[in-house]
């Protein structure tokens, strides 16, 4: 009986891995994982992106409302548009800083990871213009969410547990 078990190769029988030196190990591994982290910044400024013109678009609602003339609720329908579909920086980012709701450096530091994340998704085109770690980027935006007073779905959903004691 042929026994695919019993044909598999294991590290510790593996000449050439036994060769390998433990700093080429951990080189070669943590170069390894630079796709995955990559990957990771990209989803973080996806899901950051949506929350930000979500709720930016809840605040237009109210006001878009109450707009009778017509020339005035087109201006503002295309002003919601912008902020749903347009460049997030032009359309979210920029007036956001020009309104002084949230810090230049703070946008700066957003801006980046928004070029990361748009670097990782045309494929990494030669080198990355700054390096940043996923809880680098998750810190940046975690900053800018409670800048706008947005919370985080996992905090909201922490805060409310019964019987730990936190929130209400």
């Amino acid at each position: 009986m042929d026994r695919p078990f019993a044909r598999r190769r294991f590290l510790w029988q593996d000449d050439q891995f036994r060769t390998l030196e433990a700093p080429t190990i951990v080189e070669e591994t943590t170069e390894s994982l630079k796709p995955i982290d990559d990957l990771a910044v990209l989803v973080l400024f996806s899901v950051f992106e949506a929350h930000v013109r979500d709720y930016l678009v809840e605040q237009m609602k109210p006001a878009l409302a109450t707009l009778t003339d017509p020339i005035l609720r087109s201006v503002a329908e295309e002003a919601v548009q912008g902020v749903k579909e347009g460049s997030f920086y032009r359309h979210v980012l920029s007036p956001l800083k020009e309104q002084g709701r949230v810090s230049a450096d703070l946008v700066t530091q957003v801006d980046q990871v928004r070029q990361h994340r748009n670097w990782v998704a045309h494929g990494r085109p030669g080198e990355a213009h700054i390096t940043l770690t996923p809880s680098m980027a998750f810190e940046r935006l975690k900053v800018f969410l409670a800048e706008l007073g947005i919370a985080i779905e996992a905090e909201e959903r922490e805060s409310k547990r019964p019987g730990d004691g936190r929130g209400a």
